[in-house]
């Protein structure tokens, strides 16, 4: 059985945890899940180009990781389940060996349950 690897977040520390874990890891071995709630990276090293009126290239998850083995999913964490090791999705539950919890700083619990106690 594959060893299930889920990431929650694709900023800049979920979206680089996962791009170097699938170029290090054999593809036979693990199965990596990179969850975010929009479908696009935000460069955010890049937003006072956009504040100024620039056009930004949208940087579609998907295509970043294309080839990869990287799955990626378009959805919000609703719950973290640590002893039974699930995240909810609203409502789809996604199974895991490993999580990696990378979904910024700023309020650090975002009103999930089970993280407080956990992360």
């Amino acid at each position: 059985m594959k060893h299930r690897i889920v990431v929650l977040g694709a900023g800049y520390a979920g979206a680089n945890t996962a791009g170097r874990l699938a170029k290090r890891l054999h593809r036979d071995d693990i199965e990596i899940t990179l969850v975010n709630g929009d479908p696009e990276f935000v460069e955010r090293v890049r937003m006072h180009q956009l504040a100024c009126g620039h056009d930004l290239q949208p940087r579609p998850l998907r295509d970043l990781f294309a080839g990869t083995g990287v799955q990626v999913r378009t959805a919000r964490v609703t719950a973290v389940d640590v002893e039974g090791k699930t995240v909810d999705l609203g409502g789809e539950t996604l199974a895991y060996d490993t999580l990696v919890y990378a979904l910024g700083s700023a309020g650090a619990d975002h009103g999930v349950p089970g993280v407080a106690e956990h992360a």
